[in-house]
């Protein structure tokens, strides 16, 4: 990360809020990042740097919970930045809003991948609050995940054990907001962009192929499905629920056959069949709301049956094709005449 220190940690340096420590967890690398953050120690009294062999993100915010002497808590990776703002926008709600509760503000998505140079911009559009049971509505907005937009308040994390699973290495955020969640009284939405997210690398997780993701799909949905089922307000929101992650288990079809995975046709078939045939995508399909779905493709997956699917959208693929082909040779006989 030595090309993006400097920018993560000047960012947090600059906040108008300045009365933090910043501790800087080198997970063991290989490269100039560790020497940068030790030289920025130098500088500013409020810079702690623990050294560390490489154990993985959830071990190294581990760390930094356990060492952090300060009454709330804040994320930042290494390769983004964060707003001026970011500080006390947080803090500020935290603080004036009674009882336990979450703020949650926005971010900005920016991706420097594959020639891509493009920003998507999440965030709710006014200050609000919302009983923890609604939580799910920062799912919808693509916010329930990351701990970098959010404010912890450290007693609550430590006196209940809430730690990141070490043994996880996607979606190890959620799980941690999802347990925080559990002992809060409701969050409130911040209208403001607080935190730059960039997808530079193209080693990152996020941007690999995975050969488990239903197995991590099907982790988030039980843990999902278990707040919301303690915590949720109505029947409408399990069904939203199993709506959206209805669509996330069909998104793994799509993903069997993406071009990264090697294995032989038959192989990805059986894979996908085993998906359809689980009790979580069963469960999914019963409670979702698929009134907009074509009923023909509904009766295929309630089938049980993934290669029946799959012969089906190919043959739907092909006769576009041969339509599309015949319209093609029509248009150029008008054209010749």
């Amino acid at each position: 990360m030595e090309k993006y220190i400097h920018r993560c940690i000047d960012s947090i340096l600059e906040q108008a809020f300045s009365d933090f420590e910043l501790l800087l967890i080198n997970d063991g690398s290989i490269d100039k990042s560790g020497g940068i953050c030790d030289n920025y120690a130098e500088k500013d009294k409020r810079i702690k740097v623990i050294h560390t062999n490489n154990g993985g993100v959830s071990k190294a915010r581990n760390e930094g919970i356990k060492l952090a002497q300060g009454d709330y808590l804040m994320f930042c990776d290494s390769d983004d930045y964060v707003e001026k703002y970011w500080c006390s926008q947080l803090y500020e709600a935290i603080i004036n809003q009674a009882g336990n509760v979450l703020p949650v503000s926005g971010i900005r998505f920016l991706y420097y991948i594959r020639n891509q140079n493009k920003e998507i911009i999440k965030v709710f559009p006014k200050k609000e609050s919302f009983h923890k049971g609604k939580y799910f509505e920062t799912y919808k907005k693509g916010l329930s995940g990351s701990l970098c937009c959010k404010i912890y308040d450290r007693k609550i994390v430590v006196e209940n054990s809430i730690y990141l699973d070490e043994s996880v290495n996607r979606a190890e955020d959620l799980l941690f907001n999802l347990a925080y969640m559990s002992h809060m009284d409701s969050f409130i939405t911040i209208p403001n962009i607080t935190y730059n997210y960039v997808h530079s690398n193209e080693n990152s997780l996020i941007n690999l192929y995975r050969k488990d993701l239903f197995d991590v799909t099907a982790m988030v949905y039980y843990a999902w499905r278990e707040y919301i089922e303690h915590h949720t307000l109505g029947k409408e929101q399990i069904k939203e629920f199993s709506s959206y992650y209805y669509l996330n288990f069909i998104n793994i079809f799509k993903n069997t056959f993406d071009e990264r995975n090697k294995d032989h046709l038959i192989k990805k078939l059986m894979y996908n069949n085993k998906i359809l045939n689980s009790i979580e995508f069963i469960e999914c399909l019963k409670m979702a709301d698929t009134s907009k779905e074509d009923g023909r493709y509904i009766k295929l997956l309630n089938s049980k049956n993934y290669y029946l699917v799959w012969f089906a959208e190919k043959f739907v693929i092909l006769t576009n094709y041969l339509v599309f082909k015949k319209i093609g040779k029509f248009a150029s006989s008008k054209l010749k005449n």
